[in-house]
């Protein structure tokens, strides 16, 4: 977003509303070139629209639209390519904004990331529904894969607010406060408002309404029915909770939960055994099973990774550790294990304490640039009184950090606690950046190095400063690798 980004419902809805939908420019020059061929037949239609998720969800949309009283009975989008035909799907191309996917782009990366925890998600359920043995299976998948329709999309159009959303969420704040102070509203409700415009399956609206699916109180009572892991969980007394644990909906709610969770926080994550313990209790298996079950489905959507853009949930399962890099041979193995960044995001799981985080994050660093730096300085900023002093400090020396003036008048200091930000300063800049500076930290610089700035917000108040002062000349891809730590223990 060049300006001010949305905040609030009303301006997402106004944001997103009218926004189209990003579809491959192959896949829909391909789709325009299937409807004008005359012996072209929808049976091989269908490998284009499923390849093409918001393509998918397009003909979905139109088809519900066009057969209004039958919308309940149309949830796949194969369902809804045969009911509305080649002239149907010809009319959803004013709703596709074609674009070429590009490894690069952060915002594209994030999409199709986004839309392969969603075909996790979509796995979990399914497996669920047939461990279950409840009819429509497939209608399960689909009312799951595509209720993340809104979170895609987010993704796409607001890349950096739903980033910053998810640090807080990985730094312990909860998932309602996140959404709530960076965007204004839920993501849910945003859904809901939206799918009612676009005319999304009723069925699938009806997956975040609280009529239809638990609340965190009734969560708490499915929970509570699974009582020991050996045992068989118990039947609930309330009529309503019986009737939600009998609902399809239930599972695409707790499927979407639990990959989000697994991916977002890790498989580590103290919630996630919660929701083994509700889903134990829908099949109505032991706990240990229930556990078994999904970590299976995981290894389904893994075997089928249709919109395959990360390192699946089945491959984190296995190892954390392991799997944060594409492992092509077993050198890479070897050096994936050892790694810093490696060991630095295993160690940073299940962390929340922001100074042990960055306590963390300083040791890679030192681990990462040994050799070239061997001086690290991490800043604090805070807010309220404006006030700026050193938190953490290698290879200086102490005395002299504390003669230096932190709260003096500083361009740098001012730019770096706006907005997160990172720079490279090289022997060329530092004339001009020691002015800019704190006044008497000239003491710790030499005209000979280069110098890594980088801000970290940690929360409305507060801002970590990492400052890395090179032996001598530090490159490119050195800056990447120092601001690829700092992202990682945001």
């Amino acid at each position: 977003m060049k300006n001010k980004s949305p905040f609030g419902l009303n301006e997402w809805l106004l944001y997103l509303q009218d926004r189209k939908f990003p579809v491959g420019s192959d896949s829909i020059a391909k789709l325009k070139k299937q409807i004008k061929t005359p012996d072209e037949t929808l049976d091989r239609m269908q490998k284009n629209i499923a390849s093409e998720p918001m393509l998918a969800f397009a003909i979905l949309n139109q088809a519900n639209t066009m057969v209004e009283y039958k919308r309940n009975d149309i949830k796949s989008p194969i369902h809804a390519a045969s009911m509305i035909g080649m002239s149907g799907i010809g009319r959803v191309f004013d709703a596709l904004e074609p674009y070429m996917p590009n490894g690069k782009n952060h915002a594209h990366r994030a999409f199709s990331r986004e839309v392969q925890i969603s075909y996790e998600a979509a796995a979990m359920a399914r497996r669920w529904a047939i461990e279950k043995k409840i009819s429509h299976v497939e209608d399960v998948f689909w009312i799951t894969f595509f209720r993340d329709a809104i979170r895609w999309l987010l993704w796409f159009h607001a890349h950096d607010e739903m980033d910053q959303l998810t640090q807080r969420i990985r730094r312990g704040e909860s998932t309602v406060s996140a959404e709530n102070a960076i965007l204004g509203c839920r993501i849910d409700e945003l859904t809901v408002a939206l799918f009612k415009q676009w005319k999304v399956p009723t069925i699938i609206i009806e997956s975040f309404l609280t009529d239809q699916v638990p609340t965190a109180e009734e969560l708490q009572s499915i929970a509570r029915l699974t009582h020991t892991p050996d045992q068989l969980p118990g039947f609930a007394e309330d009529k309503r909770i019986t009737i939600l644990m009998n609902s399809p909906l239930i599972l695409a709610y707790c499927a979407s939960r639990v990959a989000q969770e697994a991916n977002v926080v890790g498989w580590g994550s103290k919630n996630l055994p919660f929701f083994y313990r509700v889903i134990a209790a829908i099949i109505h298996i032991r706990l240990g099973d229930a556990i078994q079950v999904t970590h299976y489905a995981t290894t389904e959507a893994a075997k089928d990774a249709r919109y395959s853009a990360k390192q699946s949930l089945a491959a984190q399962l296995l190892s954390p550790v392991l799997f944060t890099r594409t492992t092509g041979s077993t050198n890479t193995v070897k050096s994936t294990k050892t790694s810093p960044l490696a060991q630095l995001q295993s160690k940073l799981q299940g962390v929340t304490d922001n100074k042990q985080r960055t306590t963390l994050a300083m040791k890679a660093l030192l681990a990462l640039f040994k050799g070239q730096s061997e001086q690290i300085l991490i800043l604090k900023h805070t807010a309220s009184d404006n006030k700026l002093s050193p938190l953490l400090q290698f290879g200086y020396d102490v005395n002299t950090l504390k003669s230096i003036k932190w709260n003096s008048p500083s361009g740098v200091i001012a730019k770096l606690v706006s907005k997160r930000v990172a720079v490279h300063f090289d022997e060329t800049k530092f004339a001009n950046m020691t002015k800019d500076l704190p006044d008497g930290i000239e003491a710790l610089l030499n005209g000979k190095q280069h110098l890594f700035l980088a801000s970290s917000p940690i929360n409305e108040q507060e801002t970590y400063i990492y400052w890395l002062a090179g032996k001598g000349q530090l490159d490119r891809e050195q800056f990447d690798t120092f601001k690829r730590v700092i992202k990682l223990a945001d």
